[in-house]
C-alpha cells in the first residue's frame, strides 16, 4: 500500500510569513496610532474652538448691553459706586487692564436687567422727595411689587427715565428695604443720602420711572492657582464671570469663591475701546484710534462713555492638553503690545486660536450729543 507524503513550508516560507505578518501589522498600528492622533487633535481643536466661542459670545453680549437703564454719563447714582465708593455712580462700563496679576484685562458691565418680565413702572402723576423710603408703583403693576425684596434674589432696584431734569436720562439705585407689596404697590427702600445722589436728584424724583433689577458683572482670566480660588491654573486658564459685582466690592475685589467658570481654556483677554465722539474714525486700526487704557477712576469712566462708541475685545484660546508629537507648536501671543505685560517668549505643545471683534455699545452711543446739550 503506497503512503501519500505531505509535504510542510520550507523556512525560507516561514520567513517571508512572518515578515509579511509583521509589516501588515506594523502598518494597521501605526495606521490606528495616526487616527487615534488625528481624532485626539480633532478633538481638542474642537473643544478650543467651543471655548473660545462661548467665551466671546457671552462678553460681547453683555457689553453691546452695557449701560443700559443708567444716566446720560453712563452712571446710576445712589448705593454701591465705582469702586466700591458709594459716593460715586456706578458706571455702564469699567476696564481694567491687567487686572488681576498684570497679565490679562478684566471689564465689569453694569446695565438694568432687559428682561421685560422684570420690569416695574412708577406712578406717572406725582414724583416721590428725593429722600424716599417708598417707591410708589403704578397701577397695572402693584401686583408684581415683590419682584422686589431684601432677602430675595433683587435686593436692589434700579430705576431709569429717559426723559430727567434737563432733557436728559436719569438713573438711581437703592437698596431694597422690605418685600414690595403687592396691596399697595409701594417697594420700600433706604433713603439714599450718597453725594452722587443728592448732587442728581433735585427736590423730588422725576414723575415717571422705569425700575428692574441690577445686573453688575465682571469678566476676567484666573491662571494663578496660588490663590486657592476656583480651578484657573498656568497649565488651565479659564475665563470667570463675576455674576454679582455688589457682594465683590463690600469685600474687597475678585476673584471669590462664588465666581462662575465661563470656558476653560482662555488664555487672555484684551479690551480696547473708540471714542468717535473725539471725531475718530473707528474703522482706522492705529493706537490713537483704539485706546488700550484703564476705565477706572469715576472721572475716566464718565468721560469716556461721554465719546464711545465701540469696544473690541481680543481674546485668546489654547487647547486643554499638549500635543504630544509636537513640542514646539504655537508660544503665547502678545494681544495688545502697548501694556506693561510682555509673554514669556517661547514655543510649547499648545494650539492656539485668536478671536477679536469690535462690539457697538449702543446704550452709549450718542451720548456726546445728549452731553453737549445745555441744560
Amino acid at each position: 500500500m503506497r503512503t501519500r507524503r505531505h509535504r510542510g513550508f520550507t523556512l525560507i516560507e516561514l520567513m517571508i510569513t512572518v515578515a509579511l505578518s509583521t509589516l501588515v501589522g506594523v502598518l494597521i498600528y501605526t495606521v490606528f496610532i495616526e487616527q487615534t492622533r488625528a481624532y485626539r487633535l480633532q478633538a481638542d481643536m474642537g473643544s478650543m474652538q467651543q471655548n473660545l466661542r462661548v467665551g466671546m459670545e457671552m462678553l460681547t453680549r453683555d457689553v453691546a448691553t452695557a449701560g443700559f437703564g443708567t444716566a446720560s454719563d453712563g452712571g446710576s447714582w445712589g448705593v454701591l459706586g465705582q469702586g466700591g465708593d458709594e459716593n460715586l455712580p456706578i458706571y455702564g462700563l469699567r476696564v481694567r487692564q491687567g487686572h488681576p496679576f498684570l497679565r490679562s484685562d478684566a471689564i465689569e458691565i453694569a446695565m438694568m436687567d432687559p428682561d421685560r418680565s422684570q420690569w416695574v413702572y412708577t406712578k406717572s402723576h406725582t414724583g416721590e422727595l428725593c429722600n424716599t423710603t417708598d417707591l410708589a408703583l403704578a397701577t397695572n403693576d402693584v401686583p408684581f411689587a415683590d419682584l422686589f425684596s431684601d432677602s430675595g434674589a433683587n435686593t436692589r432696584i434700579m430705576c431709569y427715565t429717559p426723559v430727567g431734569f434737563g432733557g436728559k436720562p436719569h438713573s438711581y439705585l437703592w437698596d431694597v428695604n422690605g418685600t414690595g407689596d403687592t396691596s399697595t404697590g409701594l417697594v420700600g427702600v433706604h433713603a439714599n443720602s450718597q453725594n452722587d445722589y443728592i448732587n442728581e436728584c433735585i427736590a423730588s424724583l422725576p414723575k415717571f420711572l422705569i425700575c428692574g433689577p441690577l445686573v453688575w458683572v465682571a469678566y476676567y482670566v484666573d491662571d494663578d492657582s496660588s490663590d486657592g480660588l476656583g480651578i484657573g491654573s498656568a497649565s488651565l486658564p479659564v475665563l470667570y464671570l463675576v455674576p454679582d459685582m455688589a457682594t465683590v466690592v463690600t469685600s474687597g475685589d475678585y476673584p471669590t469663591a462664588d465666581d462662575i467658570p465661563v470656558a476653560l481654556g482662555i488664555e487672555d483677554l484684551q479690551i480696547g475701546y473708540c471714542e468717535a465722539g473725539l471725531g475718530v474714525d473707528c474703522e482706522l486700526d492705529d493706537s490713537w484710534t483704539w485706546t488700550a487704557y484703564d476705565i477706572d477712576e469715576a472721572s475716566t469712566a464718565r468721560n469716556v462713555w461721554q465719546n464711545l462708541s465701540q469696544v473690541r475685545v481680543m481674546m485668546t484660546a489654547r487647547t486643554l492638553r499638549p500635543d504630544l508629537e509636537r513640542s514646539t507648536v504655537s508660544q503665547r501671543i502678545d494681544l495688545a503690545p502697548s501694556d506693561d505685560y510682555i509673554p514669556a517668549v517661547g514655543l510649547d505643545a499648545y494650539h492656539r486660536r485668536v478671536a477679536r471683534t469690535e462690539v457697538t455699545v449702543r446704550n452709549a452711543i450718542g451720548t456726546w450729543q445728549l452731553m453737549n446739550q445745555p441744560y
